[in-house]
């Protein structure tokens, strides 16, 4: 009888422990999508801004012509590689599901880019010695994530950006200059962000495939994939947007496996390739 009662008791600790557990969860989504929930005040705010300096513009008639690139600048990028290639590229890592990720990456052989932030490098610098070890580029993605912060001013955007790539150039003797804008390049990234990053030889870079692999945690990103990917018609590489999450990489592999059977190639992002940005 005692023995039963102490098992009860050991049960109830554990029905507890789990509660417990669910519950941060939820606190984590809530906070996601409050942090969502803000991003999408705040482009509805930049659009407002927009319009109200377009209005006060001069006409376009007036406006200075848009410079185009020399001869020196289009002969040193690398020529789009579009069709049977594709470019997966995750954020916000590198986190304990790095290591597994990778080993998924190694079984289709494919090759992916990194975008991420400084504090999670420190936390794991052996996945991003793994990744420059396996062939993998490696990019930033700042260091808080936090809009108030990052976007503060061209120089804390450039500031974060920075520590986090000497974070790697420390760790890996990589030299990277690839970036990529917490939520993306617009709105934040104006023109006074985009010079301060030009001005440093940053090369920053969006996406046109957009998994959404934060909400859709029980593997329906990969139909989000899949489809975007069945419907892309645009003259520029294929640029996937993924997140290192553990319902992430509980799926990944349908992803590879979509790809290697559709005869696609996957490869890491390359120094030299014209960015993909928001236009």
């Amino acid at each position: 009888m005692q023995r039963h009662e102490e098992e009860l008791d050991k049960h109830k600790d554990e029905v507890e422990k789990h509660k417990d557990e669910l519950d941060k969860h939820k606190e984590d989504i809530e906070k996601h999508e409050q942090d969502v929930e803000q991003h999408q005040k705040d482009v509805e705010k930049q659009k407002e801004d927009t319009k109200e300096e377009q209005n006060s513009e001069q006409p376009a008639k007036e406006k200075p012509p848009v410079e185009k690139p020399t001869k020196e600048q289009t002969k040193d990028q690398a020529p789009v590689k579009v069709g049977k290639v594709v470019y997966l590229t995750f954020d916000d890592g590198p986190h304990a599901v790095s290591k597994d990720i990778l080993k998924l990456l190694k079984k289709y052989n494919a090759k992916a880019t990194f975008f991420m932030l400084e504090p999670n490098m420190r936390n794991y610098p052996d996945a991003v010695k793994s990744m420059v070890k396996e062939g993998h580029t490696v990019g930033v993605h700042g260091v808080t994530h936090e809009v108030s912060k990052v976007y503060r001013s061209p120089a804390s955007f450039v500031g974060e950006m920075n520590k986090a790539i000497d974070f790697i150039q420390k760790t890996t003797n990589v030299k990277t200059h690839l970036i990529r804008a917490p939520y993306g390049s617009k709105p934040y990234v104006t023109a006074p962000f985009k010079a301060a990053a030009d001005k440093e030889k940053m090369i920053l870079w969006d996406w046109n495939i957009d998994s959404t692999d934060w909400k859709l945690t029980n593997g329906a990103y990969v139909n989000q994939v899949i489809q975007q990917t069945k419907q892309f018609n645009k003259k520029e590489p294929l640029i996937v947007l993924m997140h290192e999450k553990p319902t992430t990489l509980a799926n990944l592999e349908k992803i590879l496996k979509y790809y290697k059977d559709n005869g696609y190639e996957m490869k890491a992002l390359d120094e030299k390739m014209t960015p993909v940005q928001f236009k």
